[in-house]
């Protein structure tokens, strides 16, 4: 399963990161760009916390589904019926029918 903007899904808890507008986008009535930053509310391809905040965002769901992180590989997370496996935005799930994953899906985007 390949998630669809999954950085972008996360947001930022309790990091101020700002971002200078890019050149050619000029901000309400101003001619001037040079003075106005984003202040990021959500994860942005490219910061060096990106993957880290989307797994942490990743894990959360799948532990609030019941699963358990595998102590020896942390990629790993392991439920009676489910494997899931996680590398970066790339989630591989083993499960014993499709309507299941399908299931498992949406209750992850629901969470």
């Amino acid at each position: 399963v390949d998630c669809a903007q999954d950085f972008s899904q996360t947001t930022l808890e309790n990091e101020n990161i700002f971002m200078k507008i890019p050149d050619r986008f000029y901000y309400k009535d101003s001619d001037s760009t040079h003075n106005f930053f984003f202040c990021l509310k959500r994860n942005l391809y490219g910061l060096e916390q990106a993957s880290y905040n989307w797994s942490k965002l990743l894990k959360a769901g799948l532990l609030a589904q019941g699963s358990q992180q595998s102590k020896v590989n942390l990629c790993l997370c392991i439920k009676y019926n489910a494997i899931c496996i996680v590398y970066v935005d790339d989630t591989m799930f083993y499960l014993p029918s499709e309507d299941i994953i399908g299931n498992k899906i949406s209750l992850l985007k629901a969470a």
